[in-house]
């Protein structure tokens, strides 16, 4: 599906960019998570292989390791590692399936798509992303999905602080991205 005048609204940390900037044996981990954000889908898709079906939310992606591998020309060992990183980070949350990966993009706030702002339900805010990585969240019986094909926690999400383009160039303090 070709996404005609699309914008991304991409929040990464410091060291989040650093490490998708960097580049060890030739692997550009950029790349990798481009594959991932054009993949993601941006309205409630159903997804059918053999043996698996499940819901895709928007800002979900379905690639396995082998296609990412294959798409890239990358070992599949070393995009698991990367995609590993990229978990530990916070920037996506990958789960495996017997048949594939499914990745919640956590870095993207929102698409613009024709002038329409899509939000991202699983947008983790920055400051959220490191007092999750210091103080893992522990899940509940009540945010178990009832479908043993939608493996993820069902998720809230407060409002965001938007920061648009106004004339005087500066975004002002008390809107914090």
């Amino acid at each position: 599906m070709m996404k005609t005048n699309l914008n991304y609204c991409i929040v990464l940390s410091a060291e989040q960019l650093a490490y998708l900037a960097g580049s060890k044996y030739g692997i550009d981990r950029m790349k990798i998570l481009h594959l991932l954000i054009e993949a993601a889908v941006l309205k409630e898709t159903e997804y059918a292989i053999k043996g698996f079906s499940t819901t895709l939310q928007v800002g979900q992606a379905v690639l396995s390791e082998v296609d990412l591998s294959s798409k890239l020309g990358y070992d599949k060992k070393t995009i698991s590692r990367v995609l590993d990183k990229m978990n530990q980070l916070g920037i996506v949350a990958s789960t495996q399936s017997n048949r594939t990966s499914i990745h919640t993009l956590k870095c993207i706030s929102a698409w613009m798509q024709d002038g329409s702002r899509i939000d991202n339900p699983f947008y983790v805010r920055l400051k959220d992303r490191l007092d999750e990585r210091e103080n893992p969240p522990a899940i509940s019986n009540e945010c178990k999905q009832s479908s043993p094909f939608f493996p993820f926690p069902s998720v809230s999400v407060s409002p965001q602080i938007v920061a648009t383009e106004n004339s005087g160039g500066d975004i002002p303090a008390d809107n914090q991205i």
